[in-house]
């Protein structure tokens, strides 16, 4: 067992203790129903900022960004615009929200559409929506979460054992405190996000020589041979390497349940945008109306689209993730490479 896994276990100790007793500090804050759910309407300015961000990002951008990144390369890159969809859904609803919430005195977003549409079936579906996206979002990243526990400890836990130990602190501190605990947590897991992912780019393209040698490597692995192909994957129809140019606006015809497969890969024009789109669900989700709700005032809106998201995490996945998924190719991750 290597000296890095003895560092492992004290950071994570460390990480654990801080969820497990910021969950007892939120249980014996909360007094009445509005204080567990929605932190007694009391969030502070920074913690919605950090713990928004969080909430909109976590755990599978940190990990399957860059994953992603490295499969497919720059293309993918471009989904990166999803910082500015993902809190466009916020610019429109999240204020609208609090003023109803504060006015109307809703907890849950049950009862806001409830009370809106005059609908016993709106509060049903609102619950079943939640339970719908939350459960598969959820058990997708403490899975993964479990695989890189495992990685992390040279195999001394197996995936699934650091997968419930991962689980049952979230479900300790969640379950005690609340949605205040969920927000300082998720303000700790902001900053600790955006750190993680600029010192991992950092040390890889370190790895790999610098910044002038990244270059280098990546137009050895997207130059074109003799046959018109790209040494390293596929071309796109315009003759250029798939790796680092989109393969066109829209493919008809590929795919979608015929032998045909995408020429140059998936990620069209068409395909980065509808991506995109569909990740305009997170902060339209039934879990942001209760950050809504649980905020002294709108003002931490604006910064959070704008600054923590759009600029902020914006900045970070443009340049960090790349170093992490393009240099991956020459530190060993592709043996075909």
């Amino acid at each position: 067992m290597g000296s890095h896994v003895y560092w492992l276990f004290f950071f994570v100790l460390l990480y654990w203790g801080y969820c497990i007793t910021i969950g007892v500090t939120g249980y014996l804050k909360a007094k009445k129903g509005t204080d567990y759910f929605i932190a007694g309407r009391q969030l502070n300015i920074w913690v919605f900022v950090l713990a928004a961000t969080a909430t909109s990002f976590s755990g599978w951008t940190f990990v399957g960004h860059p994953a992603l990144m490295w499969r497919d390369g720059l293309p993918y890159g471009y989904a990166s615009f999803y910082v500015l969809t993902i809190p466009f859904t916020g610019v429109l609803f999240l204020k609208r929200q609090w003023l109803i919430g504060k006015r109307y005195g809703f907890v849950t977003p049950g009862e806001m559409y409830n009370g809106y549409f005059n609908s016993e079936a709106m509060r049903i579906l609102t619950v079943l929506v939640a339970l719908f996206f939350s459960v598969p979002y959820l058990g997708i990243q403490l899975r993964a979460s479990g695989v890189l526990f495992n990685i992390l400890t040279d195999g001394l836990f197996s995936v699934n054992v650091g997968m419930w130990l991962l689980s049952a602190v979230v479900v300790i501190y969640v379950a005690s405190g609340g949605l205040r605990a969920v927000a300082y947590v998720d303000s700790a897991q902001a900053i600790l996000l955006a750190l993680g992912i600029v010192v991992i780019g950092i040390i890889a393209m370190n790895a790999v020589g610098g910044f002038a040698a990244l270059n280098e490597r990546i137009a050895a692995l997207t130059a074109i041979g003799p046959d018109g192909q790209a040494l390293f994957g596929k071309t796109t129809p315009a003759g250029h390497s798939a790796y680092i140019a989109i393969p066109g606006v829209i493919q008809f015809g590929a795919g979608l349940g015929t032998e045909t497969a995408p020429v140059g890969g998936a990620w069209t024009g068409v395909m980065v945008l509808t991506y995109m789109f569909a990740l305009m669900g997170i902060q339209s989700a039934p879990a942001f109306s209760m950050w809504a709700f649980g905020n002294k005032s709108p003002k931490p809106f604006a910064p959070q689209q704008v600054w923590a998201s759009s600029f902020g995490i914006g900045f970070i996945l443009m340049f960090f993730t790349a170093m992490q998924g393009l240099g991956a190719h020459f530190l060993g991750a592709d043996v075909a490479f």
